[in-house]
């Protein structure tokens, strides 16, 4: 039993360590980020708030990047479920079928706002009002929050996916940090050009996500047309 507290103390001490070591990494990242403040040139600049539209922005972006067809599913098999009630004859069943089905029914078609609500019920960002600033330069990216330097790129090559929609630019970095940038809040640089420039930098493609259902409908016939040419080539 010594030897196993000993273990979990030494295994604690190391994830400690570990932790402390990240984190003074990252603060003398900054500390040199600040330093070489002023001989930056900012080639791109976006100001923007935690608002409703940014936060509904991202997890509506969030749901088509990563959990694409979620909605439809949900709602197909919320009618399934609520189907049966026409034809059962138990009245509990009836109302067990409506509604577990109309639950997934709602949960189809609101999920994102209930993810709103709860997330500026819980984003302190969001309730303070936190002004984000976004510098671009050639080399680095820097992030001001309420004017105080909070997270710092010091590569391009860090930027790990890059997505755009109508209205915003989404970037994710290796640090788990990502980026919401409001196409109608570029203060500085044409954002119509800012995707060029972070392919240059970064050689991440910008990858587009469709808001509206017809353009979603386009891409996905687009996609299974370059699959059955690719079928086509493997078989020939």
């Amino acid at each position: 039993m010594a030897k196993n507290a000993s273990r979990k103390s030494a295994n604690s001490n190391a994830g400690k360590a570990k932790k402390e070591t990240e984190s003074q990494r990252a603060a003398k990242e900054l500390q040199k980020a600040a330093a070489s403040e002023s001989k930056r040139e900012v080639i791109y600049q976006v100001k923007t708030r935690r608002d409703s539209d940014v936060i509904k922005a991202y997890i509506t972006f969030h749901y088509r990047a990563f959990h694409p067809g979620v909605t439809t599913r949900l709602i197909f098999f919320g009618i399934l479920i609520a189907l049966p009630a026409i034809i059962v004859s138990q009245t509990w069943l009836k109302v067990l079928c409506v509604v577990v089905g109309g639950i997934l029914i709602l949960l189809g078609f609101f999920r994102q706002y209930i993810s709103l609500a709860l997330t500026k019920r819980n984003d302190e960002a969001y309730k303070n009002g936190t002004v984000f600033t976004y510098d671009f330069t050639m080399n680095d990216v820097r992030v001001y929050s309420d004017d105080a330097l909070t997270s710092y790129i010091s590569k391009y090559k860090e930027i790990i996916s890059f997505f755009y929609d109508d209205d915003y630019y989404y970037i994710g970095v290796r640090n788990r940090d990502f980026f919401i940038l409001p196409k109608s809040r570029f203060t500085k640089g044409d954002p119509a050009e800012f995707e060029d420039f972070i392919y240059k930098r970064s050689k991440k493609t910008c990858k587009w996500l469709p808001s509206k259902f017809s353009d979603r409908m386009k891409l996905r016939r687009a996609y299974r047309a370059m699959q059955a040419e690719e079928d086509l080539k493997k078989d020939s």
